[in-house]
């Protein structure tokens, strides 16, 4: 490429970014071109090349602190006749015109020759092309129809990988694909969440259905989900008292801990500065989880012996095993009567217990034949029998057991 004299920006360009330093909109670089002849004079009063011979695609446009560079794509693909580049110009237009102007413009110092491709050989080459644009300007590059290639570096600066299809223009179809990337009149590009539909084929322009593949709307989209998450995870965990680092912790609070983004259970409480969790807090999923086992096998066992309102002594032995009850009895002297009664059967086991009615049979002294309806009754907390009564006896003898379960662990 041939050495040139430094960019000129035209009066119309100077136009254009006094618009857009008064808030009219973005500087859309729209191309840049070669020709074969060049301007002399005042070159701020040129509007058009003298000879345009060729068109380069704009890849990449960088604000630097008042520097505007652009990086064009030159080819001779299309080049039937060489031709010696005396003049570029670059293009431009405020977003929403419908015509661009040539921005800036200057001369060859030594003009060369630009080959042609009449041996199916294509030149290719990536330059960047600097020149004045304020710093305060909000400028893109526009692209225009045809192939682009890319570099490394340009993918690195400007694009993220969606790991969606890009279909192409809205305009122009009469559907839409689901989960496709579709591209705007504002030459951006927007994800289809609204499934395989319709679509007017005349409207280039987006509707709420279709979202934005920008690191703005994604970064939006992150952090309203994290707000949302953290709520959900408050309302789960019904509590959130805080994040680390903590000026001082009590015992039975969750703290959040940002680093790891995990919630810490505090077992003691602290009154100075905890700045990351010590061995006083415990991540909270191993703590719930560790409750859970405990309770499938924390055990507890009481042997009671009551009188009972007969004036029979019996023992019971009460074992506890989670959220099961049981109540079990061997060879206990029942009164041969109607309604035999054990009371006080210890709070501990009849809290938020299920009432239970079973039945038991002789013990191992018994007459035989032997028979009882019993009842647990843990709101009142008593024992209750009433055996098949049997003649010729004051006393009966009975062996059994009830299983019950509460809505209390131990």
């Amino acid at each position: 490429m041939a050495d040139f004299n430094s960019h000129i920006i035209t009066n119309a360009g100077r136009n254009l970014l006094a618009r857009a330093l008064a808030g009219e909109g973005k500087v859309l670089f729209t191309k840049a071109a070669f020709g074969d002849q060049k301007h002399s004079g005042n070159l701020r009063e040129v509007t058009e090349l003298k000879n345009k011979k060729l068109d380069l695609n704009v890849m990449n446009i960088r604000n630097d602190n008042g520097t505007a560079v652009l990086t064009v794509q030159i080819s001779n693909e299309n080049v039937e006749q060489s031709f010696q580049t005396e003049e570029f110009g670059v293009y431009a237009k405020i977003e929403g015109d419908i015509t661009e102007i040539l921005y800036s413009y200057t001369t060859a110092v030594s003009a060369d020759t630009f080959p042609n491709n009449r041996l199916g050989k294509t030149y290719e080459s990536i330059q960047d092309i600097y020149m004045a644009i304020s710093s305060d300007i909000e400028a893109e590059i526009y692209v225009r129809d045809g192939v682009i290639y890319l570099t490394r570096d340009i993918a690195n600066q400007v694009y993220t990988e969606t790991g969606l299809t890009a279909v192409g223009t809205l305009k122009g179809r009469n559907n839409l694909e689901a989960d496709k990337q579709y591209l705007a009149d504002n030459g951006h590009w927007y994800k289809n969440i609204g499934g395989n539909r319709t679509w007017e084929a005349t409207s280039g322009t987006p509707d709420e259905q279709l979202i934005p593949i920008t690191w703005k709307y994604l970064y939006e989209s992150l952090n309203n989900k994290e707000n949302q998450l953290i709520q959900n995870l408050n309302g789960i965990l019904g509590q959130n008292n805080g994040e680390f680092p903590v000026e001082q912790a009590v015992v039975g609070n969750i703290y959040y801990f940002p680093r790891n983004q995990k919630y810490y259970y505090c077992l003691k409480s602290q009154t100075s500065r905890v700045s990351v969790p010590n061995a006083d807090f415990e991540e909270l999923s191993i703590y719930q989880n560790r409750k859970k086992l405990e309770n499938l096998y924390k055990y507890k066992e009481d042997v009671i012996t009551i009188m009972s309102n007969k004036n029979t002594k019996a023992t019971f032995v009460l074992m506890a095993l989670g959220h099961i009850r049981i109540v079990s009895f061997r060879n206990i002297n029942v009164h041969n009567s109607y309604e035999t009664i054990f009371p006080n059967i210890p709070s501990w086991f009849c809290q938020n217990t299920k009432s239970m009615t079973f039945s038991c049979a002789n013990g191992s002294g018994g007459y035989g034949g032997e028979v009882s309806e019993c009842h647990f009754d843990p709101v009142n907390r008593v024992l209750k029998f009433y055996p098949n009564t049997m003649n010729g006896s004051k006393e009966i003898e009975l062996t059994g057991q009830c299983i019950s379960v509460s809505l209390e662990t131990i």
